[in-house]
């Protein structure tokens, strides 16, 4: 099976290296390696040109992730996409691992997006802490449904998705302006009943740094999420819509109360902290469930 590694890439100069390296290192070797560059205006460009022997670039005009990804999606030749972000960086048998799980699943594999658990490093790539995802491999559809409806789960640079998805489901919406995977994924879940499935291995680094530490940008990123939930739900039947909505409030009723707690010091959190609390404001903000 070949597997499409699309990294899209937008001034990512920092970073760059060591996620094509990541990439191109697999110890799965039947792969192809696309960097998608989204009008960069740094080196980006210069950077990917000096793997052009070993990973394909495609050039274009500025339009977001989303576009970038799509990009590398209609051009691929594998059977498999495989997301990373250019700040992130692969474990060196990431492919090979989830590889692995597509053939335990046998036919069902096609029905999943995979996903797994991940290090968080710093700007200098220590490791500073760990990610372990939430595990509803063995839940029926809608309680897993339930559960992606009320908080994202599956870091999408760990994700492996079979190309036939794409098929059904379309492509990443490039008009949201940003969270597209969870959009893909509420889409994919609720619209045409695929799951996500959990690889329970740490397969990626995270890398957690300024650009992604804003206030501002964490605050506009709950908000977004609610948005996105609302449009995928105006997709159901009103019968569906209502199933879901009284589901959640009840998931929400049943949660411990140390859930609860830690949701609402998140939630408060991006309204009286500082810009300077930034790296505390984002571990609230990854401990989402």
């Amino acid at each position: 099976m070949k597997i499409s590694i699309i990294i899209p890439v937008y001034n990512a100069e920092k970073y760059l290296e060591e996620c094509i390296r990541s990439a191109i290192e697999q110890s799965y070797r039947n792969i192809e390696v696309i960097a998608v560059d989204d009008g960069s205006t740094d080196n980006s460009l210069e950077i990917l040109e000096k793997y052009s022997r070993k990973i394909r670039i495609i050039k274009k005009k500025n339009g977001g992730t989303a576009t970038a990804l799509n990009t590398g999606i209609e051009a691929m030749d594998g059977q498999w996409f495989k997301w990373l972000s250019a700040d992130d960086i692969l474990d060196n048998s990431a492919v090979q691992v989830l590889i692995n799980e597509t053939k335990k699943l046998g036919k069902d594999a096609k029905s999943c997006i995979f996903y797994s658990n991940y290090e968080l490093i710093d700007e200098s790539s220590d490791v500073v802490g760990e990610f372990v995802e939430q595990n509803c491999n063995d839940l029926e559809n809608f309680a897993r449904n339930v559960i992606l409806l009320d908080h994202y789960y599956g870091n999408a640079t760990t994700s492996l998705i079979h190309k036939s998805i794409f098929d059904q489901c379309g492509l990443f919406d490039e008009k949201i302006g940003y969270q597209e995977d969870y959009e893909f994924w509420l889409r994919c879940c609720l619209v045409y009943g695929y799951k996500l499935h959990l690889v329970p291995q740490k397969l990626a680094k995270y890398r957690i740094h300024e650009q992604q530490l804003t206030k501002k940008k964490l605050t506009d990123a709950l908000k977004h999420a609610k948005t996105i939930r609302s449009n995928i739900l105006k997709i159901l039947s009103h019968e569906q819509q209502t199933k879901y909505l009284d589901a959640l409030k009840m998931y929400n009723k049943q949660k411990p109360l140390k859930v609860r707690i830690r949701r609402h010091v998140r939630d408060t959190a991006f309204h009286v902290l500082p810009e300077s609390a930034s790296s505390k404001i984002l571990e609230i903000y990854l401990n989402k469930k």
